[in-house]
Formats: C-alpha cells, sequence, structure tokens
C-alpha cells in the first residue's frame, strides 16, 4: 500500500512575493488593494470571502469559508530578498489559508522542470485543474488532536485521498508527526512516526541538505500499516517562480522519497519552491518510481492562486 507519500504541503504564511508586488494596501495606488501580493483593483467589490463577490465564478474543490478575506494573506512577515530563508521569513499562522490550483485527483499533467533563464513557469492552467482553499487547522477539537498533543497545526497534504499531515512548528525546523485522514470512523487514516520527519531544516539557502526517516505505523484506510520512509531534501537552485498568482524568488528544494512497505519499495521526487514568508508557491510530484531529476510528467501539480 503506497501513501501519497507525506509530501507535505506548506500554505502561504502572508506577506512579501517578489518586490514589484505588495504587503499593505498602502503599497498599491488610490482604489486598489493588495491581495496575495498583487495590487488589484477594489472595484466596489466586497472582498469577504464570499466567492460570488470576487468576480467571475471560480470551480473550488473546496469552497473558501464565509468571512475569509484575502487581506489577511499580508500578515506581518519581514523578507529581504537575501536568497536566505530564515525561521522569521516562514511564519506559521493557525487559521490562515491560501488559494491553489491544483490538478484533478488521480491524474497526471504535462510538467517542465527546467529553469528558463532562471523562470520556473508554472502559469498556464492544465485541463481539468481545480481550485483548492487550504488552511492551517487547529488540533484543538479535531478527532485527532488528542492523539498529537505537541502538534502546531494539521494541513491538507494530498487531495485525491483527503490526508492531512499532522505538523510541529520548533524554532528552526518544521516536523511532521503522522498523518491523518479529514474524518474519523471505520475507514480513517492515523499514522504516527516513530521519530518524527524533519520538513523543514532553517535556515534554507543553495545547498543545504538533510535527510529524516522514521518508521510509520497505524491504520490507513481502516487497514493495519507499518512502513519505513526515508526522505532526502536538498536545496538545489534559486531563481523565479510564475504561479497563477505572481512571480516569486524561490529556492527549489527537491525532496526524494522512499518508502519500503514489506517487500515493495516506493520512491518519488518532489519540488517544492519555496518563497520567503510566503512558504510554498508551487509543488510538483513525479509519478512513482520515477528515476529522472528533469521528470516531464507530474502526478500532482499545486501552485498558489488568486480568486
Amino acid at each position: 500500500m503506497a501513501l501519497a507519500g507525506c509530501a507535505f504541503a506548506l500554505v502561504l504564511a502572508g506577506c512579501g512575493g517578489d518586490k514589484s508586488g505588495c504587503r499593505v494596501d498602502d503599497d498599491c495606488a488610490v482604489g486598489d488593494v493588495c491581495v496575495v501580493g498583487e495590487c488589484r483593483p477594489l472595484a466596489g467589490a466586497d472582498l469577504s470571502g464570499v466567492v460570488g463577490d470576487m468576480g467571475a465564478a471560480v470551480d473550488l474543490a473546496t469552497p473558501i469559508p464565509d468571512g475569509w478575506n484575502p487581506d489577511a494573506l499580508t500578515a506581518t512577515c519581514t523578507f529581504n530578498g537575501d536568497g536566505t530563508i530564515t525561521r522569521a521569513e516562514e511564519t506559521f499562522i493557525v487559521g490562515l489559508g491560501a488559494l491553489f490550483a491544483v490538478n484533478a485527483p488521480s491524474t497526471t499533467v504535462p510538467v517542465d522542470n527546467v529553469a528558463h533563464s532562471g523562470v520556473w513557469d508554472f502559469s498556464d492552467p492544465v485541463s481539468g485543474e481545480a481550485k483548492q482553499f487550504d488552511q492551517l487547522v487547529d488540533p484543538s477539537g479535531q478527532w485527532w488532536g488528542a492523539d498529537y498533543p505537541t502538534a502546531t497545526y494539521g494541513e491538507r497534504i494530498d487531495d485525491g485521498q483527503q490526508a492531512y499531515g499532522v505538523f510541529r512548528v520548533g524554532a528552526d525546523k518544521l516536523e511532521m508527526l503522522g498523518v491523518v485522514s479529514d474524518q474519523n470512523g471505520f475507514n480513517r487514516t492515523e499514522l504516527t512516526y516513530t521519530t518524527p520527519i524533519v520538513v523543514l531544516q532553517f535556515p534554507l539557502s543553495v545547498g543545504t541538505t538533510w535527510t529524516s526517516e522514521s518508521d510509520v505505523s497505524g491504520t490507513a484506510s481502516g487497514v493495519a500499516f507499518f512502513a519505513h520512509e526515508k526522505y532526502v531534501f536538498s536545496v538545489g537552485e534559486r531563481g523565479m517562480t510564475k504561479v497563477p498568482a505572481a512571480t516569486f524568488d524561490t529556492l527549489r528544494i527537491k525532496m526524494s522519497y522512499t518508502q519500503t512497505y514489506g517487500a515493495l519499495v516506493t520512491t518519488r521526487i518532489t519540488y517544492l519552491h519555496m518563497a520567503e514568508c510566503y512558504g510554498a508557491v508551487a509543488r510538483v510530484r513525479s509519478q512513482d518510481d520515477e528515476t529522472s531529476a528533469n521528470f516531464t510528467t507530474a502526478a500532482e501539480y499545486r501552485r498558489l492562486a488568486n480568486p
């Protein structure tokens, strides 16, 4: 049984993207507001979070909650564009959310993982994609919350399986404690790592590497499960990443994943495009057992989007 590879998601953490954008409304011209790092015309629209108030209708796999305001994404966060991402430049604010354009579950899409003139261009839509609103969920009150008393938040890590990673934020790292399903019940998923997986190790800069591995056990879709997982992370390049929301100065993290489940070994490659204060503005995951670092077919294609 191969899970989603625990290819963790990091949603928008709020504040500045590329320096031609904005962080607060005052950075924009009169009559414009700052939304997801871009100055956009107010045009009398109510940015209260009601989908119908945000212009043309969008195909939302998960509706934007009532009361969500895009301006909340410009929470305080200081960035300097120096090519190093510190812990202070990645805030993890429970309740904060962001919108992503994601390919349809169980589909693959063509992808170009090579930077051209220093730019990765993931801005064009793909067939069948939908917009997914994700939030950092407070463990308190969740069915799994009591089993992870040190958790800081939960967040979606796989759209097709409705799986959530359970994360703990530290002074210099982000750790994944386990993986759970969104609903409790007979077919629930609840997997716990013997040793938490370090999914971000700060500071991040080109050349940073780390490895994290652990046994993982529990139930997966109601079935007993035990495996060993190994994650090898490397920050290989800095460049500009173009996504539907904007263009960002990013570090590209390569995550090489190996899961050993009995005699079955599954490998995957995932690229995370990390921007100061914004977190992962793009996540591109290979098919299982991919061998090429510049793979051209993605099983997951997830990019920061605008409403």
